[in-house]
């Protein structure tokens, strides 16, 4: 209730509490292949904004930022934080997401405003990933990366 009110709704246009309720549910269900050891394996990649900018204030921050934390603390997922320091890179221009299958050719989903692609091109997603990787060799190791998470929250 909270977190949908305040973090699902900061979008436009605006959204009634039915739907931030309804979009809630779906994150949290989604959220659930994580308490599965066995689940996919999740490495994230976060820009430092992200860990700055308090969307829902500062307690819904300190909840989220705890909520990676302690993921990243019991081997459910890695974090690395692209710092500040790290300046421009290719992931400014928006998020991706890499997926690697056991059976299947991987690919890549590119975000925007309004809107999202998958890339099944072997060629265009071996170049997201190298992007990908420039970025991830200039962030923060896991550890280190805690610990910022850790002190902002």
């Amino acid at each position: 209730p909270g977190y949908a009110r305040e973090v699902l709704g900061s979008g436009h246009p605006a959204k009634s509490d039915e739907k931030r309720d309804t979009l809630l549910a779906t994150r949290l269900e989604r959220s659930r292949i994580l308490d599965d050891f066995d689940s996919p394996k999740v490495t994230l990649l976060l820009g430092e904004a992200v860990l700055r900018q308090a969307i829902g204030g500062p307690r819904v921050m300190c909840d989220q930022l705890c909520h990676i934390l302690a993921l990243g603390e019991n081997r459910r997922i890695r974090v690395h934080v692209l710092p500040f320091t790290a300046g421009a890179h290719a992931l400014l221009e928006g998020p991706v997401k890499l997926m690697w299958f056991d059976e299947l050719p991987s690919v890549a989903y590119v975000e925007g405003l309004k809107s999202g692609r998958i890339w099944e091109l072997p060629g265009t997603v071996r170049e997201l990933e190298d992007v990908y990787d420039h970025a991830l060799g200039d962030a923060l190791p896991h550890r280190m990366s805690l610990a910022l998470l850790r002190s902002v929250a």
